[in-house]
């Protein structure tokens, strides 16, 4: 069973990923160990650290990441990208495994140019 990290952030986020494709579109290859888009209504600033528990496709237990914001949409785009953060995972181990996780769901996918929530 999952657990949560110790000595935790202040701020949380749920993230449900239901499909390859929401993936592909949440997923930010560009950030040196990865990060996920999280459509969100709340406020946060850059650099502010978050504990991020995500579900992703194909996978039977949430996982628990430190993450940091590196990206904020603050309202959605004419191009269809939603307000929300993108989150940059650390180089911790489950940070580590989540990122080759989420590049074996999406092989070949990943130079692609459609469009995601961030680029």
């Amino acid at each position: 069973m999952a657990t949560p990290p110790v000595d935790l952030p202040g701020k949380m986020l749920n993230l449900t990923i239901p499909d390859k494709p929401e993936l592909y579109r949440s997923y930010m290859s560009f950030l040196k160990h990865g990060g996920l888009f999280a459509p969100t209504t709340d406020s946060f600033a850059m650099n502010e650290e978050v504990l991020l528990v995500v579900n992703l496709p194909e996978f039977n237990e949430p996982r628990y990441l430190r993450t940091h914001v590196a990206w904020i949409n603050p309202t959605p785009t004419s191009s269809g990208q939603p307000k929300g953060i993108g989150l940059a995972f650390g180089d911790d181990e489950t940070a580590v495994e989540t990122k080759q996780a989420i590049e074996d769901l999406l092989p070949g996918m990943l130079l692609n140019e459609r469009a995601t929530y961030t680029l």
